[in-house]
């Protein structure tokens, strides 16, 4: 994929940003919470996460070879199918999008795929089903969702922005919540992960909203380099532009996407990704000074700021632990945090992204280290035990027993949790001297907290929320 990034627009008045997040009520909390409770094929219990993960990665290598130059699409197509999350792929016509999307699912055993192809005369009813007459005679307007996207595992949409802007708003759900609704007809939506592709961006309140709905995006842009295009036409030999059928062994069944994403997405009791919390520190880092460095590169030519979402700025979490899970570990590591490019770039577009983020995960790397690492997992230790007090004190709730609470039994001289006060957290957060400025600013924020909460406890100053 080049780095080149030049999608024809629509007419309208400004661009969407490559990485727009743009929809204030979307929850991603709520989403959550809904993917929890929607169907999701059995998962057999003896199965071992490396050994799964391990056999994702070997199904889905192997479309290298099918797929000339598309490296990095199907690496963001491994972590949407991990994370339970969308892909959006924009490229001219003729750039294999459909037939990636057909290798791609059709290395999946056991799923049944919606595939679609928008237009201007798209109705509802060929992406819901069709109005059932006799409720409708009854005055009820419900969809027959049988075998359409309400009760599909994947999905591919091509052409998804000549769809007008009615049908999209209804895909936002699915897409986004995973549930259907119109009208008074409520239900769960199946779909694991949707992947739509597009030859041009239309610019309205509705399309943000659709853009909202795909944490990952990529651009596929011509390659006539003749290694490329003679790599291409090898390809097309062996296929003539058709998906093979595939045996078994080079499958992946459904129920263990399933049980890999759940564990990904925090919902499986046997297997939990942990997290230090220096590296969550720095995640958020790299991503403010990543917007940073782009508005510097691109000042004078957007016509407003980039915007990555705090609802983003949490997903990013997922894709972590996915980037572990992948690497045979159960706890992410800074090494991870460079797996964010697939989130807040758009994979193959414009180089100025791939640059800036580049430049902002060494800038952290290289200023953010040694002491003060542990200073930022103290700092959060710190905070955990200052709000654990707070709810001690407001709703009588025993404080829990940790390492770090028993360090400040044994430093002051405590007896019992209960000994342990503000003040305490104050004198030992006050002996922490980070060096970054960053660091320093995470400090005075904990102190900030500690304070707020000590003066409404002291002073026996009233609260909604005391």
């Amino acid at each position: 994929m080049s780095s080149t990034f030049e999608p024809h627009i629509d007419d309208s008045d400004h661009l969407v940003p490559d990485d727009a997040d743009l929809d204030h009520d979307s929850d991603w909390d709520v989403e959550d919470s809904l993917l929890q409770s929607t169907a999701r094929p059995p998962v057999p219990l003896d199965l071992d996460p490396y050994q799964v993960a391990a056999n994702l990665k070997s199904v889905f290598s192997s479309l290298e070879r099918e797929l000339v130059g598309f490296e990095e699409l199907l690496i963001q197509s491994v972590y949407a199918l991990l994370t339970r999350e969308n892909l959006l792929v924009f490229s001219p016509a003729g750039t294999a999008k459909t037939l990636c999307a057909t290798l791609i699912f059709g290395r999946i055993r056991g799923a049944r795929v919606f595939d679609t192809q928008m237009s201007k005369g798209t109705l509802a009813d060929e992406l819901f089903g069709s109005v059932d007459t006799d409720k409708l005679k009854k005055g009820r307007v419900v969809h027959n969702t049988k075998d359409t996207l309400v009760d599909a595992d994947f999905a591919f949409i091509d052409e998804i922005f000549d769809a007008n802007d009615m049908v999209l708003r209804a895909m936002l759900g699915v897409f986004n919540e995973r549930v259907f609704k119109k009208g008074t007809q409520l239900e769960k939506a199946k779909l694991h992960t949707g992947i739509a592709a597009a030859n041009y961006l239309r610019a309205t309140d509705v399309t943000e909203a659709v853009l909202d709905r795909f944490l990952f995006r990529s651009y596929i842009s011509p390659d006539y380099s003749p290694f490329t295009l003679l790599a291409i036409d090898q390809a097309f030999d062996r296929h003539y532009g058709r998906a093979r059928s595939t045996s078994l062994d080079e499958q992946i069944p459904l129920e263990h996407i399933a049980f890999l994403a759940d564990i990904v997405r925090g919902h499986s009791k046997d297997h939990q990704i942990s997290v230090p919390a220096h590296v969550m520190f720095m995640k958020n880092i790299v991503m403010n000074r990543y917007r940073e460095l782009l508005d510097q590169a691109q000042e004078g030519n957007r016509k407003r700021p980039l915007y990555i979402s705090p609802r983003t700025y949490a997903k990013s979490r997922i894709l972590l632990n996915a980037s572990a899970l992948l690497r045979g570990r159960m706890e992410v590591t800074t090494e991870d945090i460079s797996q964010l490019r697939y989130v807040v770039t758009t994979v193959g577009g414009p180089a100025d992204q791939a640059e800036c983020f580049d430049k902002a995960y060494k800038e952290t790397l290289l200023k953010i280290r040694g002491d003060d690492l542990d200073v930022i997992d103290q700092l959060a230790e710190a905070h955990e035990l200052t709000e654990q007090i707070m709810a001690r004190v407001r709703d009588g709730e025993t404080v829990p027993c940790s390492r770090f609470l028993q360090r400040l039994l044994k430093l002051f001289g405590l007896v019992s949790n209960g000994d342990v006060t503000f003040d305490h957290v104050r004198r030992y957060v006050d002996r922490l001297k980070p060096h970054d400025d960053r660091v320093k600013a995470l400090k005075l924020g904990l102190e900030q907290r500690i304070q707020q909460l000590s003066r409404r406890v002291d002073q026996g100053q009233s609260s909604v929320l005391s």
